[in-house]
Formats: C-alpha cells, structure tokens, sequence
C-alpha cells in the first residue's frame, strides 16, 4: 500500500530526526566536551561545600578521563538561590546541584519559592548528619536540658547561630523554642564557617551544626563543646555527648547531603551519574584520611531519597508550625 505524506507532515518528521540526532550527538560527546558544574548553595567550607569539592575529583574519574567538575557557590536564602539555578538549568548534564535537607523540604512549607520543586529530581543522597547543638568551650551552659531552662528564664536573650530559614540549624533553633516555649534569638548566617566564626568571637551564644562538621574540625577542640545530638542514638565519633532524648526531649533532625539534576535530564546520563555517585561513596580516594562514620555516609538512590522525604515532612512541619510564636 502506498501512503502520501504532506510537505507539512514531511517537514515535520525531518525536524524530529534532526532533533533527535542533535540529541544523540549531544549525549555521545557528554562528559567530554565541557565541564560540569556543581552548584552549591552554601559558602566554601560548608558541609554541603565540602561533600561537593570532595567528590567532584572522584566523579570526574569514573566518569571517564576528559570528564570534569567546577564547584560553583551561590549563597543566600538558605540555599534558595542555587535551588533556583538548578531548576532553571538546562537538563543536560553539565548542571547539576548538591541537595540538602531540610531546606529543599522547608522552603516551600513557608513560602512560596524562586522555583519549583518538581523541577529538580534527586540523583542519590550521600550522607545523613545529625544536628548538633554547641556552644563555646567556656560556655556555662551544661547541655540542652540547661539550655531550655535558660530560654525559658530569659526569652530572647539567648542568640543562636544557623544556615539560614529552613536548615537544619535553624529547625534545631524552632525545635527549641517549641520545647521552651518561649524565643531564642535566632540569626542566620551564609555557612557554617561564618556562625563557627560568631561562636567563638562571642557574637552567638549557640550554634546548630552538623555533627560530621564538628567531629572533623580538628582545632574544635576545646573551643566548642556539644551539647546535645539531635539524633536517635549518639554518633560514633563523638560518644562523650548526649541525644537530646536522653535528656527528655524528643528532637530528631538531620541534613541530608546529595545530588540532584534538573528534572528532564536524559535518562543515560542520569543513570551514569547515579552510577557514578553510587560507586565514588566507596571509592578509596573519597574515603581517604576519614572513616564512614566521621562523614556519615547513608547512601540512597533518588527515588528512594524522594520517598523518604515524605516522612521527614511531617515531622519538620510539625515543628516549624509548633515554635514559639508561630500559629
């Protein structure tokens, strides 16, 4: 049977053909043809910062030999700008972001974002740090039992450090608050490195932090002191300091740190990122110098990060709607 096309139909089809071997061209000469950027959130030295900048040399190995990575930071909003770069990005595979909870699960919770979260699909999670809440080495604060007592004695007076609206510094500064019933002095700040700086000029009384952020910082000694893991049981690497439920108060919070990619990325690429990402988390160079534990390694792939981040959005909202001060 002979069948008549129309120019139109025709034009169309060669268009198609043409795309996809545009397309085809496209993904053959990934990653080899240009680098790929990491966007990251948050400043130098910030454990998402870290994660990135200490995986990116791993990745671009088992990638293949012209592969390679920038770290790119764009700071602000906790983690709001980059989240936005990252969804507006073309899904090509040479953007792709670090990913980090709460924030990605926050900030839409309390308003409405730069961007949308559908747009971006997770590629793996990496690690899972539990919170730490420390205060200076001096400090005549004991632990979070006593900390709650002084919040509540003095509201407002208390200043605690954090990433900024929706980490998990911040959370932990809600969660106390929730507990106290009553207001800390919350300040936000661009990374951890910075409220570590305030911390120790005096200007903060508190700090929320990653517990893998203290435990690898070696000149932390004496000069910070933890006072409660916000983490169902103590982390190996420091078994000296409490859970907050050890001392009564059920406070779970954690940041989650990974990668994530436009969402529309191509399936083979997506797929050898999360190869390689999957691979890079035992690889000996990424492990080289620490242990699992001192990183606090928790590999998921992205569709089972996505799932699980159902369950941990309750559990923050429930704490961000319960602070003192919030409806």
């Amino acid at each position: 049977m002979i069948r008549w096309f129309s120019a139109g139909s025709i034009v169309g089809l060669a268009c198609t053909l043409l795309a996809g071997s545009w397309a085809g061209a496209a993904m053959a000469a990934w990653p080899d043809d240009r680098p790929i950027e990491i966007i990251v959130g948050f400043q130098a030295g910030s454990g998402p910062d870290i994660l990135a900048r200490r995986l990116a040399p791993v990745l671009a190995r088992l990638l293949g030999p012209k592969a390679s990575f920038v770290v790119s930071n764009r700071t602000g909003a906790g983690g709001e700008i980059a989240l936005a770069a990252l969804a507006r990005a073309e899904p090509n595979g040479y953007t792709i972001g670090a990913l980090s909870t709460p924030s990605f699960i926050i900030i839409p919770l309390v308003k409405k974002p730069q961007y949308d979260p559908a747009d971006i699909m997770p590629l793996a999670r990496v690690v899972d740090d539990p919170t730490l809440v420390v205060a200076g080495g001096a400090s005549p604060v004991r632990d979070i039992a006593d900390l709650v007592a002084r919040v509540k004695a003095s509201p407002g007076t208390i200043a605690m450090g954090h990433n900024g609206v929706g980490t998990n510094g911040h959370l932990a500064a809600l969660a106390i608050e929730r507990v106290a019933g009553a207001k800390l002095n919350d300040i936000p700040f661009k990374g951890t490195s910075e409220s570590r700086t305030a911390l120790l000029g005096g200007h903060v009384d508190i700090v929320g932090m990653s517990v893998s952020e203290f435990a690898m910082d070696r000149e932390a000694v004496g000069l910070f002191k933890g006072l409660a893991q916000l983490d169902p049981v103590r982390f190996q690497t420091l078994p000296e300091v409490p859970t907050a439920r050890e001392l009564g108060f059920d406070i779970v919070i954690s940041s989650e740190r990974g990668f994530a990619a436009p969402r529309g990325l191509p399936p083979p690429i997506a797929q050898r990122l999360r190869e390689a990402i999957a691979a890079a988390v035992d690889d000996p160079d990424f492990l080289r110098g620490t242990s699992r534990d001192e990183l606090a390694l928790a590999y998921l792939s992205g569709p089972d990060w996505e799932k699980s981040m159902a369950e941990r959005k309750a559990r923050y909202e429930a704490i961000w709607n319960g602070a003192a001060g919030k409806p």
